[in-house]
């Protein structure tokens, strides 16, 4: 009964490294607006299935630049919680 709920997608991460290792294979470099819109499905357009959250997480100059590049991709103030260095 419950098994779809179960399976269903609900926790999705990206590591992006400035500084990788060099055994390191995933996203590396800075976040900018084409890496977002690569990365992150589009928000629903129903006002009824607007619930996603984003969790940012850095230095303040990080926070500031990734708040302002969600919000150039229709995300909201609602959708997004910072957690401030």
């Amino acid at each position: 009964m419950f098994q779809s709920i179960l399976l269903a997608v609900r926790f999705t991460t990206h590591h992006i490294l400035s500084q990788p290792e060099p055994e390191w294979t995933g996203e590396t470099g800075y976040i900018k607006g084409e890496l977002l819109r690569r990365l992150l499905p589009p928000l629903p357009q129903k006002d009824n299935e607007t619930h996603r959250l984003v969790c940012i997480c850095g230095p303040k100059p990080f926070t500031t630049l990734a708040t302002d590049l969600f919000k150039e991709n229709k995300y909201n103030e609602n959708h997004l919680h910072l957690f401030l260095a």
